[in-house]
């Protein structure tokens, strides 16, 4: 009687440890591992990338008696990670009630590499080249002036789309008629500070 029930229980037996053995084998395995959060965005500078910007912006050359307004006007701005280009065009007329009516026109280019940059600011050498021409009728006639500026810019931006800006460097004017030769230190802080709007 005791053989009968012992073969029974040793095959009952079996059957669950043969069972159990996969159910451990299966909690034995590790959790898959959790997937890794993407790395932080850098804290880069915020310009570059091909953007277009308006502004407005003046040259270092003063007023001189041969060109009475410096070169100062709109400003279309090209920026890239690397180096950003300027294009400034500007135009005034007046029409007096009494005597001639006097046009003025300035056109400059600039071009800047960017040496240095942070998160919100740039810090770039380079130069630019204007010229102004001034028709004034009557016996003053017309005159054409010029200036090359070597030198250095800064920006920052307030925003990623808005960036005051201000140059340093060395104005060399020359023109027509005769017209003087100067060579002066100059920073455009004096003459106020420029602006650009970017479209990103």
């Amino acid at each position: 009687m005791k053989k009968t029930l012992l073969v029974p229980s040793l095959l009952g037996g079996l059957i669950v440890c043969s069972a159990a053995a996969p159910a451990l084998a299966q909690d034995s395995t590790p959790p898959p591992a959790a997937p890794m959060s993407p790395p932080p965005a850098s804290g880069g500078s915020s310009m570059g990338g091909g953007a277009i910007g308006i502004g407005a912006t003046t040259f270092l050359a003063p007023s001189t008696g041969n060109v009475p307004l410096p070169v100062t006007g709109a400003e279309f701005v090209y920026d890239m990670p690397v180096f950003h280009i300027e294009g400034v065009l500007g135009f005034a007329h007046v029409s007096p009630a009494m005597g001639n009516s006097t046009t003025a026109v300035s056109f400059g280019v600039a071009g800047w590499y960017h040496l240095a940059k942070g998160n919100m600011a740039d810090f770039s050498v380079g130069g630019s080249a204007g010229l102004n021409y001034l028709s004034a009728g009557g016996a003053a006639g017309s005159s054409t002036g010029f200036t090359l500026e070597p030198g250095a810019e800064a920006r920052v931006f307030l925003s990623p789309n808005f960036a005051l800006s201000a140059r340093v460097g060395f104005a060399i004017t020359f023109g027509d008629n005769n017209a003087d030769t100067n060579i002066l230190l100059n920073g455009q802080t004096t003459g106020g500070l420029a602006f650009t709007y970017f479209f990103r």
